[in-house]
């Protein structure tokens, strides 16, 4: 065994002892029950203080995302990829997800979470439709029934 594990062990020892005095050895075992007590108690609170922000969070990032992708299907649309139906689709499922008619009561996290996938998704795929060249349509349209004769 190394000599600096060895110093290690002792140092542990010594702490040990010196927190065993302080604290009295017949309350060391309550104290540190209190203290992994507190921890836990910490670590909720900040859970619960993380959830109440969590919630603005995700709207706001859904909505803003939404945006994004209602700019880009516009993009789309104007360059000759497909960008208008998706948008009208995302857009109506969207406010299916989150709208509540009469305001109530907010809609629950887990639809501004759900619609905030969605247009994250749409977002995704505008974007990679914007990364390609758009169809060329300058020539003859297709045959009529496909493979037929002209």
């Amino acid at each position: 065994m190394r000599r600096d594990s060895i110093l290690a062990i002792w140092g542990g020892g010594f702490v040990l002892a010196v927190m065993l005095y302080v604290i009295g050895p017949d309350r060391f075992i309550d104290v540190c029950l209190a203290v992994i007590d507190a921890i836990d108690a910490a670590f909720h609170n900040m859970l619960l203080a993380l959830g109440a922000q969590t919630y603005g969070v995700v709207r706001a990032f859904a909505i803003a995302i939404y945006v994004v992708f209602a700019v880009l299907a516009v993009l789309a649309s104007q360059r000759g990829h497909r960008g208008f139906g998706a948008l009208v689709v995302v857009t109506a499922v969207f406010l299916m997800l989150v709208w509540r008619p009469y305001a109530v009561y907010a809609a629950p996290i887990g639809r501004w979470i759900a619609a905030l996938a969605l247009v994250v998704a749409g977002a995704v795929m505008m974007t990679q439709r914007l990364t390609v060249p758009p169809p060329r349509r300058n020539g003859p349209p297709p045959p009529y029934p496909p493979g037929g004769l002209r």
